[in-house]
Order: structure tokens, then C-alpha cells, then sequence
């Protein structure tokens, strides 16, 4: 039985569409170029480098360049939320309708996943929120940061449902016994990478119900 879902926050609880993350990923590559002086015509290379082999730009540039993280945390997540989302009727009802504990299970910073629930009118849902902090920058999909969330909740990882965008986030939870759902969004933004690793794959949030009838 399904105690526990984990949900992913960006571009789960709200759809890429919003366009908030087109930001975020512009103040990133600013932050590489004017805190590190990275040539504006080779930052999306690194950044795609990065991505590769670590699972985020934040990890890779911690590991390679030794940056201060939270300068870096602190200055992508600076903008107006309410730009872009707004208070969610349905998905306020729909999570109200499950009966499991929700917890947020991020690579942003929680205080800047606070602030998108508030605005979104769901922070009441959510029993916790594991932070990019919370697993000391080790982002998803590295495996060490699934193991410290399960870790700190009172249930198995086999009575956990985790929930994201990124399907190649899915591998580490499904090896620790977890269900998995891959909220593809219909853009394949992400690539079908670890797909494989999907139990369920729904096309907007709003469908996660099914997870648990099917």
C-alpha cells in the first residue's frame, strides 16, 4: 500500500508552459557569466555537460569549479513567482483527495519551493519538503540523495509513490522499491531517458489518480 508521494515541483506541480523555468535556466547561465566569466557563446555547452554527467548545472559547477552554492541557489530562484502562476482550484482539490502524506522532493531550494506552493495555494498539503540543501547538493538523480529522503521518512521505500517530470530521476527511486511516475507533459523536453524506469506515465498532474487505480 501507498503511504508516502513524492513529488517533484517544477514543471510537475505546474506545466512547463508557465515558462517559469525558461527564467530560471536564463539566470543560470547569467550567474556562469558574470560570477565566473564563462564565454556567453560556450555557457550552454558546460551547462549541457554539466546536466550530463552530474544531473544539474548547480552539482556539476560545485564539484569542477568549487562555486559557493548558495550564491549560485540564491540568485537563479530570485523572481516573482506570481509572474507566471496563480492560485490552482484543481490541483487543490485533487491533492486533497489523496489520502497519502505528500512531501516535495526538490533540487531547487525549499524556501523557493515554499513560495510556489503558497502561490499556488497547495503549501497546506505538504508534510515536508527535501531540499537541493536537505541532501547537500547531491541533486537528483544522484543515488545517495533517494537514499537520504527514504531515509528520514517513517515508511519503506515500497510504500512510496514518487513523481517526476525528469524520467531518468525515476532509475533511483524504482531501485529502491519505489513506484514510479514519469509526468511526461506531452513535449518530451526531457528526453525519454529512463523511461523504462516508468510504472505509470501521465501527461499532466491532474491524472496521478489513475496511478492508483490502474
Amino acid at each position: 500500500m501507498i503511504k508516502y508521494i513524492l513529488f517533484d515541483l517544477d514543471d510537475t506541480l505546474y506545466p512547463t508552459s508557465a515558462g517559469m523555468m525558461q527564467e530560471i535556466s536564463e539566470r543560470m547561465s547569467a550567474w556562469m557569466i558574470t560570477r565566473l566569466g564563462v564565454p556567453a557563446d560556450d555557457v550552454d555547452r558546460q551547462r549541457q555537460d554539466y546536466w550530463t554527467r552530474y544531473g544539474t548545472t548547480l552539482r556539476g559547477l560545485y564539484i569542477e569549479r568549487q562555486i559557493d552554492p548558495q550564491d549560485f541557489l540564491n540568485f537563479v530562484h530570485d523572481i516573482r513567482i506570481e509572474k507566471y502562476l496563480q492560485a490552482d482550484a484543481r490541483l487543490d482539490a485533487l491533492l486533497a483527495r489523496l489520502p497519502q502524506t505528500k512531501v516535495i522532493f526538490t533540487n531547487a531550494p525549499a524556501e523557493y519551493a515554499r513560495r510556489v506552493l503558497r502561490v499556488v495555494g497547495v503549501e497546506k498539503h505538504f508534510a515536508e519538503i527535501f531540499d537541493i540543501n536537505f541532501i547537500a547538493y547531491q541533486s537528483k538523480p544522484t543515488q545517495s540523495a533517494y537514499d537520504q529522503v527514504i531515509a528520514a521518512l517513517p515508511v519503506r521505500a515500497e510504500e512510496c509513490l514518487f513523481i517526476d517530470d525528469t524520467a531518468r530521476n525515476l532509475a533511483p527511486a524504482r531501485k529502491l522499491g519505489m513506484k514510479t511516475v514519469w509526468l511526461d507533459g506531452g513535449n518530451n523536453r526531457h528526453g525519454s531517458d529512463g523511461k523504462a524506469s516508468a510504472d505509470f506515465i501521465i501527461q499532466t498532474i491532474y491524472e496521478v489518480e489513475k496511478c492508483f487505480t490502474e
